[in-house]
């Protein structure tokens, strides 16, 4: 049988702990405060907490898809969009448009142009165009925290005991995919584009070099003597955990 402990004392779920931030985030002007102070120092970004916006699990490249038109409907100014966006997004990678009419896998089989998500991996390889694999990884992904202010906005991928995604068997990295799906937002979203834009990691150490990296500890300090309701405070506070020696 297992312990008699509470749920959120055993707890591990990343998501969970993403939830919190961001509802106390929401709900208390004075972690919000404490929280653009401390991205301030640690991101060099500025976010300003009373026109902050919250998002979790931000799916972005994907919504701004579906806001192109219906997909079942599929006028052609749906079509138009579409395409579009495709060859903003083949610029960045210097190819022809052209490609989009030479290879199938561009295309469902009712002839639409398929959200990049869908791309075949093997079949882009086997059409010399593998650098547009990292294009579906980046349509597939969803940053964990996005935060948006008038001027800047910070993308944070939170970790509690997992470490970087990657995967032995291609060039998957998921800090490096982090970054493309900033890049891509500046590029194809407009209301991205006159924003500052800072990569973060919310982690429990403070070891990596390449991107910015804020503490769950500080965290923890900074929603257990907020105004948050109870439960929001000891469940944060169980993080602690990973700083016992």
């Amino acid at each position: 049988m297992f312990s008699e402990k509470s749920y959120s004392e055993v707890n591990r779920e990343e998501r969970f702990f993403c939830f919190l931030l961001s509802h106390a985030l929401l709900m208390s002007k004075h972690v919000r405060q404490g929280f653009a102070e401390l991205v301030s120092k640690k991101c060099n970004v500025h976010l300003n907490p009373d026109e902050l916006e919250v998002y979790v699990e931000a799916a972005a490249l994907r919504d701004y898809w579906r806001d192109l038109g219906d997909p079942v409907a599929y006028s052609p100014e749906t079509h138009n969009r579409r395409r579009a966006v495709l060859e903003l997004i083949f610029q960045k990678y210097s190819i022809s448009a052209d490609v989009l009419d030479k290879h199938d896998l561009f295309w469902t089989s009712s002839k639409k142009l398929w959200n990049p998500n869908h791309w075949s991996e093997k079949a882009l390889e086997e059409a010399g165009l593998k650098e547009l694999i990292k294009v579906k990884w980046a349509f597939n992904a969803k940053p964990d925290i996005l935060l948006i202010s008038p001027e800047s906005m910070l993308v944070i991928e939170a970790k509690v005991e997992s470490a970087e995604g990657c995967k032995a068997d291609v060039e998957y990295k998921q800090f490096q995919t982090q970054r493309l799906i900033s890049e891509l937002w500046q590029l194809l979203i407009p209301g991205f584009q006159n924003r500052k834009l800072v990569n973060a990691v919310l982690n429990v150490s403070s070891s990596l070099e390449e991107i910015p990296v804020i503490q769950w500890s500080e965290i923890i300090d900074l929603i257990s003597g907020s105004d948050v309701d109870a439960f929001t405070r000891k469940a944060m506070g169980e993080l602690s955990r990973y700083y016992r020696t």
